[in-house]
């Protein structure tokens, strides 16, 4: 009899995680390939209200989820707590601290160069960018305060966005996965499943315009799970999705633009090789720090 009731436990879950998963990809998916059909691609100026759209379809679908199964809303992440506050400085630290460790790293390798930047031990010449304490020549500490305050600014606003899908990620997904099969594998899938998400638009091109192949199946599956466990300790130890929205708005908003500057002398598959080692160091630093901090057994 107990035997029966977990199978019947277990093809209710899977069930359930079917629907949603499948009305979500199918939504998602279509907007999409609409987004793929307008006028420029992919890539083109009109997709992006078809992108943007895009990211609220996990977060509606969770709602009417959430709306028909009044059990599952126990597993919501969203309180907003004073964990939160300290949180979200670290969620536009991190994103910030990979874009420029990327620039470094290109620039120190000799694959190009920044068109925004030009460091010195005095300070740095900033000539791009929409840095809301002004361009120009500026000491470190101005720069870093510069920064600092931009990234915030842009991560906040980006995180509106961003929170169409982490409210359904990170707020809703994960508590299911976590709790079905352990904190690290269900962070992990979860990365997994966010990163096929993505998959029409990637293989057309976007993120990856070079190598949407590579990309769509190894770059950006691997980078997508180095990010989740990232997002996945942000909602574990504050118990909510905010500062995960925040930190997606900034990988967005800061990392993307501070990358973007970049006028590269090599393939863009060596920035992205790049990009993806320095974002699974901050993967593997907080797979360590769910892995051995207390926040797992509280989970």
């Amino acid at each position: 009899m107990t035997i029966k009731n977990q199978d019947n436990t277990n093809d209710s879950f899977y069930r359930l995680i079917g629907w949603y998963l499948g009305i979500i990809f199918i939504l998602s998916w279509a907007l999409q390939g609409l987004a793929i059909q307008t006028e420029g691609g992919i890539n083109g100026e009109q997709a992006e209200l078809w992108l943007v759209a895009t990211m609220f379809i996990p977060a509606l679908v969770s709602i009417i989820f959430l709306i028909r199964h009044k059990q599952l809303r126990s597993n919501i992440l969203w309180k907003p707590n004073r964990r939160i506050f300290s949180s979200i400085l670290i969620a536009v630290l991190i994103p910030t601290l990979i874009a420029f460790v990327v620039v470094a790293w290109v620039q120190q390798a000799g694959f190009g160069h920044s068109r925004w930047f030009v460091f010195s031990s005095a300070g740095v010449d900033i000539s791009g960018g929409p840095w809301l304490l002004g361009k120009g020549n500026q000491t470190w500490l101005y720069f870093i305060g510069n920064i600092g305050f931009t990234g915030l600014f842009f991560s906040l606003l980006n995180a509106i966005p961003a929170a169409g899908e982490e409210f359904a990620w990170r707020g809703f997904f994960q508590s299911l996965l976590t709790k079905r099969f352990g904190t690290i594998r269900g962070i992990v899938l979860l990365g997994v499943i966010w990163s096929l998400w993505h998959l029409p638009a990637q293989l057309a091109g976007y993120n990856y315009p070079e190598n949407p192949v590579l990309g769509s199946f190894i770059l950006s599956p691997i980078e997508l799970v180095s990010v989740s466990l990232f997002l996945g300790w942000l909602t574990i130890r504050t118990k909510s999705f905010i500062p995960a929205a925040v930190a997606h708005g900034a990988g967005n908003s800061i990392q993307e633009g501070v990358i973007g500057s970049l006028e590269l002398s090599v393939p863009r598959v060596y920035e992205d090789i790049l990009t993806l080692s320095v974002t699974m160091i901050a993967g593997l630093l907080f797979w360590y720090l769910l892995k051995t901090s207390h926040i797992q057994k509280q989970h």
